[in-house]
């Protein structure tokens, strides 16, 4: 007999506040999670849920805690999450929302920042129910060989229709060739974990698009993606980010926080309410 609650009632849980910014996409995705969650009633065994975080800054911020209070989410019904560690991916830097490139890190800088990671998430997430990966432990051991079979996946064409790689080739500013990896590299994450479900922000489509792609192309069943806009940050117009100096961080004190939610413009304030 399962254990989980009746499937609608987790999709009505889970399909909150999805946005894939295209409806044929949301379709898929949610006839494709409501198959996986029927299967994992039938056979009592729970999917496998994750979401990477690169370490570019030792703090975690609110924005990352909407992809989070989504996986506590599958948490309380019952699956399997893992909180996965960018410590590979961080050394080349999400190009997502990028219109330059970003500064390279090695893996010992992004450990070394990742250190406080856990402790933060877990103010979110159930630390025992909560597996921690860092990705280089797989990552690392590709080979050069193994690589060219991984980009034998991808053009260069499709690459280029990602809206800041396309601003960048069209205004002739430098795409560098190790940005092209990232969407590998992370694709990778879900062939090495096997996982059911990926979740993310819709920056990160592309991305997560990816990672289906690479597991169909090593016989395993594609994962479903979960997508989620994006949190401005207290300036109200650009995201959340440490670099920009415009984040909230949950480690930051009761007083602070306040403050600085206090400070947010009223017409971001609607995008806070909804994420």
């Amino acid at each position: 007999m399962s254990t989980f609650p009746p499937v609608d009632e987790q999709m009505r849980i889970l399909m909150r506040g999805v946005d894939f910014g295209d409806e044929q996409t949301r379709t898929n995705m949610e006839k494709e999670l409501a198959a996986r969650l029927e299967k994992a009633s039938a056979t009592g065994k729970p999917l496998r849920i994750y979401c990477g975080f690169d370490p570019s800054a030792p703090d975690l911020h609110l924005g990352h805690t909407i992809p989070m209070r989504k996986l506590r989410q599958f948490q309380d019904l019952g699956h399997e999450v893992i909180f996965l560690i960018g410590s590979f991916t961080g050394i080349i830097g999400d190009p997502s929302d990028r219109e330059s490139v970003r500064k390279q890190q090695t893996v010992d800088d992004a450990l070394e920042k990742g250190k406080s990671y856990t402790e933060q998430a877990f103010r979110v997430l159930d630390k025992e129910k909560t597996l921690i990966r860092y990705n280089h432990e797989w990552l690392g051991q590709l080979t050069f060989t193994d690589v060219i079979r991984l980009a034998s996946n991808f053009t260069v064409q499709q690459f280029l229709t990602r809206d800041n790689f396309s601003k960048r080739f069209k205004n002739e500013d430098a795409i560098w060739l190790h940005e092209f990896f990232y969407a590998l590299m992370q694709g990778y994450d879900a062939v090495a974990l096997e996982t059911d479900v990926q979740i993310g922000g819709t920056d990160q489509l592309f991305n997560l698009m990816a990672g289906r792609k690479l597991m169909e192309a090593h016989d395993l069943k594609p994962q479903i993606i979960l997508t989620f806009p994006i949190l401005v940050g207290t300036d109200g117009v650009l995201r959340m980010s440490k670099s920009t100096g415009n984040y909230i961080g949950i480690d930051e004190s009761p007083g602070v926080i306040f403050t600085k939610v206090l400070n947010v413009p009223d017409s971001a304030m609607r995008n806070y309410a909804e994420l």
